[in-house]
This record gives structure tokens, sequence and C-alpha cells, in this order.
């Protein structure tokens, strides 16, 4: 999907699996997290963003973030990530500690280095042009002060369900500003700011190691140091790296709410990505609208649903355009 250049530049790649929540798919009795389940196609979406990380970073350089409670449903897929790679929280406070740890192992060897970051919760129609979209991202990173890019998604639908990020034009630098985030407005409010130019927020994190870890050590000073020393302790052993719950303890729950990955607590750029058939896989809604389009995958239109009917191959010549009120930054004849 990437070219050879593309792999240098990406240099290590976390699926972040945080469990997430467990929609009732078939029966009421199946609350399996959504990630892990097929939802009629092929490929589980966990199983697609392995993938996604192959793709983009050697397998050595593979990381996954995952709950033990989880084990029997994603241990199977996770074959290609190697034990001292993985991190394993025992419970959802400590999701978030299992990526910072993931962060600070890279940081600790090189603060230089690119990590980018893939949710597992998620569902992309046309991965070519989610392909484009990071490789997109890596290339103009130098070109970030921040430091740090995150994807923004513009599809057809209405992003109903979605979180939101709020952007503008940046007096300097690559891509668009990141003024704000909404989290899963709802439908009134969400039309008013797609129509204002917000893009869905999709959680892929691009960035320094140096810019990520200065944020997780300014907002945990006390735990930052222990995940770094058991991260380095496990890939001494070989071992996966178990992230215990006595972490949580040592730092009010407040403390640890106070780690956000959006602005304007992370400072951030966005880059543009459109008609990628994206869903953040955030409700029951979301899952069977992308549920309903799978079954129609063998009528025309490649298989997507009735909204995204226009959609054609010509679509791969308009990533990162848009209307020119707010994404016209992006629309560079260079990336066509």
């Amino acid at each position: 999907m990437l070219g050879n250049s593309d792999v240098s530049k990406a240099h290590w790649c976390i699926v972040t699996d945080d469990g997430g929540p467990g929609w009732p798919m078939g029966s009421a009795a199946d609350r399996s997290p959504v990630q892990y389940c097929r939802l009629g196609g092929a490929s589980t979406p966990f199983q697609r963003a392995l993938q996604r990380a192959a793709s983009i970073a050697p397998a050595s350089q593979i990381m996954l973030t995952a709950l033990e409670e989880y084990r029997e449903l994603w241990e199977p897929s996770a074959w290609l990530v190697r034990p001292h790679r993985r991190f394993i929280g025992d419970n959802r406070w400590a999701s978030q500690l299992c990526s910072a740890a993931a962060i600070l192992s890279v940081a600790s060897r090189s603060p230089s280095s690119v990590v980018t970051v893939l949710p597992a919760r998620c569902y992309v129609v046309d991965e070519w042009i989610l392909a484009r979209g990071i490789r997109y991202a890596l290339s103009e990173l130098q070109g970030v002060p921040e430091g740090v890019v995150t994807l923004g998604m513009l599809d057809m639908e209405d992003g109903v369900d979605e979180n939101y990020l709020v952007v503008g034009q940046p007096r300097f630098g690559r891509g668009l500003s990141a003024d704000g985030f909404a989290r899963r407005p709802v439908a009134w409010v969400a039309r008013h700011l797609k129509s204002h130019g917000a893009l869905v927020a999709s959680g892929i994190m691009i960035g320094y190691a140096g810019v990520f870890a200065a944020h997780i050590s300014k907002n945990w000073p006390g735990i930052s140091n222990t995940l770094a020393k058991l991260s380095h302790a496990a890939e001494i052993a070989g071992e996966e790296c178990d992230i215990p719950s006595s972490l949580n303890r040592e730092s009010a729950k407040s403390a640890l709410r106070a780690l956000r990955w959006h602005p304007p607590s992370f400072r951030q750029r966005v880059i543009g990505v459109c008609r990628s058939g994206w869903s953040g896989l955030n409700s029951p809604q979301s899952v069977a609208r992308i549920t309903d389009f799978l079954s129609c995958e063998s009528k025309p239109g490649r298989g997507f649903p009735p909204e995204y009917s226009s959609y054609n191959s010509s679509t791969k010549d308009h990533l990162l355009s848009g209307p020119d009120n707010y994404l016209s930054a992006l629309a560079r004849p260079d990336f066509t």
C-alpha cells in the first residue's frame, strides 16, 4: 500500500485497542467489542487495523495495546506483533496507560522517531484512500510546527455518532489548524459543524515520539517513569508488558482523565481525507449502517450504500479536495 520510503518514515506503528463498547451483534447475548466482529465482511476491524500497521511499518516495529479480558479475541490475530511489543492492561482504566507506555518506549530510544497511532475500533470503505492520506500526512509532518498531525474525515454521509474537529486556516505551516473538539454532538449540531468546515475526528495520529512523550510527562509526571521502566523490563525479558491496576491508584482518576489526545489539550494539525467511507463505530446505529452497506457489496457502486452511490474510481483523484472555503489549502496540484 505504501512505498519503501514511506515505511522508513513511519518507523513505529501502534494499534490501540481499548476493548471499547460491546454492541449486541446477532444475538443479545453476544456483546463482544465491535472491533472483533466481522460485521459481514471477511475481516474484523481489529484485523484490518493490524493490516494497515503492517503496510506502513516493519513487523518488528508494530506495537499493540489491548486488554487481558479480551485476549481470546485479539491474540489469534496478533501473531505478527512480537510479545515485548504488546502492552496489556487488566481493566479499561489501564488502556490509556498502555498507550502511554508504548509511546514512551519509542521515545526512550529516539525522540525524533515517527509514531503512527491507529485505532482498532473503526471502519473504512476505501483502504486505498486512507493509505494515501497516511502517506501524505507522513510527507507533510516536517512542515508542521506542532510535530503531530491527525486525519480528519470528510464524507458524503452525515457523520452521526462521530467526534468532530473544528478546523481553520493556520497562519503558517502545513495542514489545517485544530481549533476545537466536539464529542459526538447531536444530529443537528453535527450538520451545523459540518456545514462550517468541521471534519470527523479519526483518532489516527502521526507525530514525533518526543512530542507525544512530552504530553504524557506533563499530565502524568509521577507515572511516566514507572511506565518507561516497565516497558524496558519487558523488552529485556522478551515478554509482554503488563500494566498493573495498582498504577491506576498512584494517581487520582481525575488526573488520568486529564490526558487527552485532541485539541485544545494536545496541539496538532489536521490533514483532511475525503470520501474514504469512514466510521468510528461509536454506536449500535453506526455499526448497523456499516453492516447494511456490507450486505450490498454485490450491488452497483462498488458495494457502497445509496448515500455513497456517486463513489467511483475517480474519487481517488479528489483526495484532500473539498469546498474551497475550508479545504482549499489541501487541494494541491502536487498531490493528484
